[in-house]
């Protein structure tokens, strides 16, 4: 879901080692080492900013607050991190990450020539890079510059979004993330049925998110009874007499993300009965081999030909941790398979002009024998 997103990040962000512990770092990067292997590459370059930054938090545990920050992760040799913000931030900034050599980049016009001469040799050598296609161009132009005929920048993220499998620890801090959702999603819930208009039930649900220690939270709500969903605009409403609701929520926690859509009715809903129907038919189809086209079509299947809700974009999940859309989405033309380590997003759901609309939503670990539900939409 595209929400809107904060211009200040709050929270905490340290490098909590009791959770995520520095040998973890250790197994991930052995694996990016067989990409540059697989590449011929001698470093690998991951960039991120405050809006996603995925795959840097994944190597790094480093999750910009402002602006953006550059890894640089050489095959032989100590990682290093290079961050957009003033050097008396530094102190705190190297709280966030296990690597000791966090540099300022406040002066990113110049500071890479230094930066990258730690890499030596004469010759030629490839780069590998990843997400690189986040990065502005004024950014991407002093890079280059620096780069200049003594690296060849190879683009790695295909490889690099292959290898990143859940690990228990990374389950681990995702059950603490669909903790703190669930929490939100029914405080959501209740508060627009004792009475309170969407959006004030939609702060109700942050409020009890952010108690919860959440980093960020998300919030979207309908104020056409469910055909659309729209970001929070402070009018404060009443609660219109018999209008269902439909919402949604986010929250990262740890730096990991967890989602629920809430739905709700005054009265018993068909719309809302079939977009349940279409998540059972989903939860009991999710398992490691099946193809995202063929869960598609199981989930949508329930809905008896109503079609699939706008605001779903006609796909009825896809992957989740670190960003709240890590790809794999399940789409009737999606050609990829289910695999077991992965955590996926499911909601499936309906609309019609004249009685509104109803989603329906689970996140789910896929486990060796099927899926396991981590989180489900309140009913």
């Amino acid at each position: 879901m595209r929400t809107v997103h904060p211009c200040t990040m709050i929270g905490a962000y340290g490098f909590e080692q009791d959770r995520v512990p520095r040998d973890e770092f250790q197994i991930r990067l052995r694996a990016l080492h067989g990409v540059m292997d697989t590449k011929g590459c001698g470093a690998m370059l991951i960039y991120g900013d405050a809006r996603e930054h995925s795959e840097l938090a994944y190597f790094t545990n480093f999750i910009p607050r402002h602006r953006w920050a550059l890894a640089l992760l050489p095959r032989q040799g100590d990682a290093r991190l290079l961050v957009s913000m003033s050097s008396r931030d530094m102190p705190a900034q190297r709280l966030m990450t296990w690597i000791p050599d966090v540099m300022s980049a406040w002066t990113w016009e110049s500071v890479f020539d230094p930066w990258l001469a730690g890499l030596g040799g004469d010759a030629a050598a490839d780069i590998g890079t990843v997400r690189f296609d986040l990065m502005r161009p004024p950014l991407m132009a002093s890079l280059e510059k620096s780069l200049r005929n003594r690296f060849r920048m190879i683009p790695a993220d295909a490889e690099e979004r292959a290898l990143r499998s859940t690990r228990p620890r990374e389950l681990s801090l995702i059950r603490d993330a669909c903790t703190v959702v669930r929490a939100g999603a029914a405080a959501f819930v209740q508060a627009w049925r004792d009475g309170m208009g969407v959006e004030a039930a939609a702060l109700a649900g942050e409020r009890t998110a952010r108690a919860l220690a959440a980093q960020d939270v998300r919030t979207l709500v309908s104020f056409d009874g469910g055909r659309t969903l729209a970001p929070f605009r402070g009018a404060f409403e009443p609660k219109p007499k018999g209008t269902p609701l439909l919402g949604y929520i986010a929250v990262k926690h740890r730096g990991y993300w967890a989602e629920s859509f809430v739905c709700a009715a005054d009265s018993p809903s068909p719309l809302l009965e079939r977009a349940q129907a279409g998540l059972a038919a989903a939860l009991r189809s999710a398992a490691p081999g099946i193809s995202a086209a063929d869960l598609h079509a199981r989930a949508i299947e329930p809905l008896g030909g109503s079609p699939l809700h706008l605001v779903l974009s006609g796909c009825v999940g896809r992957r989740i941790g670190f960003s709240s859309n890590e790809g794999s989405e399940l789409r009737p033309d999606a050609r990829h398979v289910l695999e077991a380590g992965d955590v996926y997003a499911l909601h499936v759901g309906t609309s019609d002009p004249h009685a509104g609309g109803a989603v329906a939503s689970a996140m789910v670990a896929i486990t060796p024998t099927g899926c396991e539900v981590l989180v489900r939409s309140p009913d």
